[in-house]
């Protein structure tokens, strides 16, 4: 059976809307994520994201580092000790072992504990590289390519799917996990901006856009939102649209009112 298409009709004008709601209202709050300029810092960082929250794996990042000031120490100690350390993000075990494994690949790979090489490297060779260390996927290696290679990529995370479907740029049946996905909300947004949204997706999807219990109220994209996959009150159908500018500026003004 062929898989249909992620993107629903008309994802391109509706990420445009959206890129410019969340830009407004959040302004590419990049630091507050704290990724990392060093590429091997980031693949570690981004391993340690899985699963967890950005308090709890940015506070795991910082007892890892504590703990193992380089990477070639870490290198030579058991994954168990490494697991203790990396207890409060959750699945440490997992985690262990894979940064363990990403390491000894690196070094057999660079030849040093370094993704120094990267620098040089075509954004599709840079991307081909670190997609075969272990515990690097399409969106680990986009994150490294974007925050230490400074490369117009669009890394997709798990924000990024919810918030898309619920606002229906995306197939509710949109899988995650199939190169397609993420190649086409790439291909679908400009190169400049591709930075700024991601930053802002997750953002969005980490202050309002919840898993559970999103803050829709307070949503600065309420008036583009249908809301899809969620329980809208009396059961009243909630068409898709696109806002005009108008109504644009009245839902920017009225989710930075409640920020």
């Amino acid at each position: 059976m062929k898989n249909s298409p992620p993107l629903r009709r008309g994802a391109v004008e509706r990420l445009a809307h959206i890129d410019a709601i969340l830009e407004t209202a959040y302004g590419t709050p990049e630091a507050e994520l704290g990724n990392k300029a060093d590429p091997l810092d980031e693949a570690i960082y981004i391993i340690l994201s899985f699963q967890t929250d950005l308090a709890r794996f940015s506070s795991t990042w910082s007892r890892l580092r504590a703990a193992y000031p380089t990477w070639g120490a870490l290198e030579r100690v058991p994954a168990r000790d490494i697991a203790r350390v990396l207890r409060e993000g959750g699945l440490q075990r997992q985690k262990a072992r894979t940064i363990r494994r990403l390491l000894a690949e690196v070094q057999q790979v660079a030849g040093e504990m370094s993704l120094d090489l990267l620098r040089t490297m075509s954004d599709e060779d840079a991307e081909r590289l670190l997609t075969r260390l272990p515990g690097l996927s399409w969106k680990a290696a986009r994150c490294v390519l974007v925050y230490s290679l400074r490369r117009d990529m669009f890394p997709v995370d798990g924000n990024t799917v919810r918030i898309l479907k619920r606002t229906g740029v995306l197939s509710r049946r949109a899988v995650y996990r199939r190169r397609t996905l993420h190649d086409a909300i790439q291909g679908a947004v400009p190169p400049p901006r591709r930075r700024a949204l991601h930053v802002n997706l997750v953002v969005h999807g980490q202050r309002t856009c919840l898993p559970r219990a999103p803050q829709c109220p307070r949503c600065p994209l309420l008036v583009t939102c249908p809301k899809v996959g969620l329980t809208v009150a009396a059961n009243r159908h909630v068409q898709v649209f696109l806002a005009t500018p108008a109504e644009t500026r009245d839902a920017v003004a009225r989710g930075n009112a409640r920020q």
